[in-house]
């Protein structure tokens, strides 16, 4: 009997690790502000790190194992972070423990064009491609931006109408093969302040506060307000909550969504 218990034990706990480190995406939340303020993407030992604008690659941490950039993707605080930094293309750190080796892009005419000449290609085995000057790259404005870090490709939404109307052409499309859409500009969005804001990642939904009739929701109209099957809620236009002054301050945030972590 005790046999079994330990095995059921052992087998509940192997699920759950399994399940806790099968996630990529990491938000990082104001939740006062009620905004994203940065994107964590794993993938093996690399994680990407997106800036408040959630379109371009701020950092990127380079890790010698896949546990230790596990253990600072639940938990991206200073002291997981590599100690070491170099600065590549357009002000993108790239973060590693240690390196013994840098190669820099050289004075040719496609990476003059780039305007990438001197910018870091190579740290030890790790490789940094970035986007030449090359098809409809300057329209998209994506000139000059990370390609690829160690052959994860890169991508950013293209010069299309829809894209442009909604303010989010060269904005990041994908990282591998998880996938980033934005929200376009219609009536909804319009009114309610999200257009161009992040809509979904990898089937991961993102939702925010309608401009409804009524005011109710004044004070948090465009501020998040679901992240897959996290729900994130502010004070209410209530008449007691108007005279608290607490109308669209954050209230909670509930649920559990085992594709994403919130911080």
């Amino acid at each position: 009997m005790k046999n079994l218990k330990y095995y059921l034990l052992s087998t509940l706990l192997l699920f759950s690790i399994t399940n806790l480190f099968s996630q990529d995406i990491g938000i990082e939340l104001d939740r006062n502000e009620g905004i994203i303020e940065g994107v964590f993407i794993k993938k093996d030992n690399i994680v990407f790190e997106l800036d408040s604008s959630n379109s371009n690659i701020k950092n990127i941490y380079i890790f010698s194992y896949d546990s230790l950039s596990e253990r600072f993707f639940y938990d991206p605080i200073y002291d997981f972070r590599p100690r070491r930094w170099l600065e590549l293309h357009s002000g993108v750190r790239l973060y590693i423990n240690s390196y013994s080796s840098v190669d820099y892009a050289k004075n040719y005419s496609d990476n003059s064009f780039a305007g990438i000449v001197g910018s870091v290609i190579k740290v030890d085995d790790v490789e940094i491609e970035y986007h030449k000057r090359i098809g409809n790259n300057r329209i998209i404005g994506i000139v000059g931006k990370i390609k690829s870090v160690n052959d994860i490709p890169i991508s950013y939404h293209k010069n299309y109408s829809e894209n442009q109307r909604g303010g989010y052409m060269g904005k990041i499309s994908s990282i591998d093969d998880i996938n980033f859409d934005f929200h376009n500009k219609h009536t909804y969005s319009d009114l309610g302040n999200y257009i161009g804001k992040l809509k979904e990642i990898n089937g991961v939904k993102f939702e925010y506060n309608q401009n409804y009739s009524g005011n109710i929701n004044k004070g948090s109209v465009g501020k998040i307000s679901k992240i897959g099957n996290i729900k994130i809620e502010y004070f209410k236009n209530y008449s007691s909550n108007s005279a608290s002054g607490i109308v669209g301050k954050f209230k909670s945030i509930t649920g559990a969504d085992k594709r994403v972590i919130i911080y």
